[in-house]
C-alpha cells in the first residue's frame, strides 16, 4: 500500500471506491473509517496493524484535528509509522487521484505546489530517507 484513506466513517471507503471508478484497480490505496462507539485506542490500533500489513507512505485524513488525523499524528510523531513521509488532512477525490494515478514519488511532490493546488494541510512531514 502506498496511500491510506483514513477518516469518519463511510467517508474513506467512498472516496476509495469512488477513485477506483475513475483511475481503474489502485492496489496500493486502502482505506480506514472510524465508526461511532469506536475509541481513538481502538483505531489507533486497527491503522497500526493495517500499516504492519503493508507499508504506507502517505496517509490522507478527512479532517484536520479529527481523532483520524490526530490518531495518524500521534502515531506518527512516535515513530510507530516509519514508512509514511506524509500526513495530508482534507482529502477529496481530486487530492487522492492526484496521488495515486501520479508517476511521482511521495517525497518526489513539493509541499507548496500541494497546497497551493489542493488546499490541503500538510499536517506531518517525514524528511528523513525511507528504509
Amino acid at each position: 500500500m502506498r496511500i491510506l484513506v483514513a477518516g469518519h466513517g463511510e467517508l474513506p471507503e467512498a472516496l476509495v471506491s469512488s477513485a477506483r471508478m475513475i483511475g481503474g484497480e489502485l492496489p496500493d490505496v486502502a482505506s480506514l473509517g472510524l465508526f461511532p462507539g469506536e475509541t481513538p485506542q481502538e483505531l489507533r490500533d486497527r491503522m497500526l496493524q493495517l500499516l504492519a500489513d503493508s507499508a504506507a507512505d502517505l496517509i490522507l485524513t478527512d479532517l484536520a484535528g479529527g481523532t483520524p488525523d490526530n490518531v495518524a499524528n500521534l502515531i506518527a510523531k512516535a515513530g510507530q509509522l516509519g514508512s509514511v513521509r506524509w500526513i495530508v488532512a482534507g482529502a477529496s477525490l481530486p487530492l487522492l487521484l492526484e496521488f495515486a494515478l501520479s508517476a511521482t514519488p511521495v517525497d518526489g511532490v513539493d509541499p507548496a505546489e500541494l497546497i497551493a493546488e489542493t488546499g490541503a494541510v500538510i499536517r506531518y512531514t517525514n524528511p528523513g530517507p525511507l528504509d
